[in-house]
């Protein structure tokens, strides 16, 4: 396999590979409209069995990571061989957020993280005080306010430990439309399409299980793989055993996890609550969380309060989440490959 043909520089490359390579094998091809003048979809491939198990690998629903996330699925789908007997109906959600990786966005149009977006109710609006606190850092308005990032973050490492800083940025706000990690007042577009797929083409389903996959967390291209707690151990058994890998519970509030508000895998167990389902989100590590919250903090900074800043924020956010490395790109597709065959022939 070589994982790099299958890397696409541009949102619309990467769609076109991904749906050639879906016909190309077979699959059912179906397009969600995102914005049909823009020309954003969420394409999503299935392969469709008779037995009652499903599996889903969403991809990209923080936009800029959906770059190796697309290569991942092509490459799966470019070996695809249905020899098995027993194979189970296979969901290929590409691109979930289209509009963050055309425009090397983690959010989408309206700054909504939509993995923070899949509440089961927008009436009351989850609160996060300690993000309110740290909003002025997180959310400069200025280029003054850009500067000594690394002086800031170590007065703030000195006076929070790093897990509840972590915890507090990143588990989701829904007060600040122009904040990082603002999980939006209502569905996202996006959240209600998938939705209503689920809802008229994989509601018959008994036996589910899925990897949301991402990039960020986690040391420089290695694999690793999350379980929310509402799984129960179950759940983490047999995830173990599948990966063959130890599995991190967000409870854990260590170094390499944290518990978030409205998630894609939370949305989807809400929906399936007398299912026997799970969903893991895998992560390809790449430069570090403070790198990572500089490139974030830099990017909505230019797109919201100054779009002619000369700064390439853009680039750098797409470095953060989808390093310019052939040895990064190779271990990534390789990783998640490995994982969405396990899973597809786990029985």
């Amino acid at each position: 396999m070589n994982e790099l043909t299958h890397y696409r520089a541009s949102y619309d490359a990467a769609r076109i590979h991904f749906r050639e390579l879906s016909t190309s094998q077979g699959w059912e091809l179906y397009s969600l409209v995102v914005d049909d003048a823009e020309e954003l979809f969420i394409d999503i491939a299935l392969w469709r069995e008779s037995s009652n198990r499903l599996i889903i690998h969403s991809s990209g629903v923080h936009g800029v990571e959906a770059f190796p996330g697309s290569a991942v699925q092509c490459a799966f789908l470019s070996s695809w061989q249905p020899s098995l007997s027993d194979l189970p109906s296979i969901a290929l959600i590409h691109c979930i957020n289209p509009f963050g990786m055309r425009y090397l966005r983690r959010w989408n149009a309206q700054n909504i993280d939509l993995n923070r977006n899949f509440l089961s109710s927008f009436t009351t609006l989850p609160i996060n005080p300690f993000y309110d606190r740290l909003s002025p850092f997180l959310n400069p308005q200025s280029s003054s306010q850009l500067s000594y990032f690394t002086l800031r973050v170590l007065k703030l490492l000195v006076k929070y430990r790093f897990a509840a800083l972590q915890q507090a940025i990143a588990q989701g706000q829904y007060n600040d439309p122009k904040g990082l990690f603002f999980g939006g007042k209502q569905p996202a577009i996006e959240t209600s399409l998938l939705r209503s797929f689920f809802q008229q083409y994989l509601s018959r389903y008994r036996f589910i299980k899925g990897i949301d996959f991402h990039t960020g967390l986690g040391k420089f291209g290695q694999s690793s793989f999350y379980l929310e707690p509402h799984f129960g151990q179950e759940a983490y058994r047999q995830a173990e055993s599948i990966f063959d890998q130890t599995i991190i519970s967000a409870l854990s509030q260590t170094n390499q996890s944290y518990q978030m508000q409205g998630s894609l895998v939370a949305g989807l167990k809400a929906y399936y609550p007398e299912r026997d389902f799970w969903m893991i989100t895998q992560e390809i590590g790449t430069v570090g969380p403070s790198k990572i919250l500089q490139a974030l903090r830099q990017e909505n900074f230019k797109f919201h309060y100054q779009p002619e800043y000369p700064m390439k924020a853009d680039l750098l956010l797409r470095e953060a989440f989808s390093p310019d490395d052939d040895a990064w790109k190779r271990a990534a597709v390789q990783a998640g490959v490995q994982a969405l065959t396990q899973l597809t022939h786990a029985q």
